[in-house]
């Protein structure tokens, strides 16, 4: 009896090994693919503000990244999403919004969605703000291993999209490790909250 529950939870584990890889697999093969193209607005994904004391240097890689989009014509508009950080009590797209400007772009070309708390809020209520708008085109700008999910998420929303992956951010490897099991999270959901 207790050989077959040994054999039955290395089962398991093997299973649940092999299911981790293979999204990791997945992320790893379709992370650094840009297909930057004209569109009417680029969305930076939210991030922790903070890393520390000091702003997360992942998130002004993301922002910095939208703000060359918008700067070099292949959108118009920026939009940032992020709502509530709860660790430092900001809010993700007014903290996006400063740099933006702190960067150069115009108080007017920014785009504040501020109640997002995930990566599918960003998506969903940024696509509110677009049909608003008679926006239909977007860029997502997010670090290269969470692009693969949100392109997935973005074509179950129903958006037509491009992507454009900001710098590699080396701080964020525990986010790149926990990237895969979000992805089978989000697949056995369907895509959903």
């Amino acid at each position: 009896m207790r050989r077959r529950v040994g054999i039955g939870l290395l089962i398991v584990l093997g299973l649940g090994l092999a299911a981790y890889l293979a999204a990791l697999g997945y992320v790893v093969l379709n992370m650094n693919r840009s297909t930057l193209q004209q569109a009417d607005v680029a969305l930076v994904l939210g991030s922790r503000v903070y890393h520390g004391e000091r702003l997360n240097p992942c998130l002004v890689k993301r922002v910095e990244e939208g703000v060359e989009v918008v700067r070099q014509g292949w959108a118009r508009w920026l939009v940032v999403s992020g709502g509530l950080d709860r660790e430092s009590g900001t809010v993700e797209a007014q903290a996006m919004a400063r740099i933006a400007q702190q960067r150069g772009l115009p108080e007017e070309r920014v785009v504040l969605e501020p109640k997002a708390r995930s990566t599918y809020q960003n998506l969903r209520f940024t696509r509110q703000i677009m049909e608003e708008r008679g926006w239909n085109t977007v860029v997502i700008v997010s670090e290269p291993f969470h692009l693969p999910r949100a392109a997935l998420m973005a074509r179950r929303l129903g958006l037509e999209f491009a992507l454009a992956p900001s710098p590699h951010c080396p701080q964020n490897l525990p986010a790149f490790l926990r990237e895969p099991l979000v992805l089978l999270y989000y697949a056995l959901r369907g895509w959903r909250e």
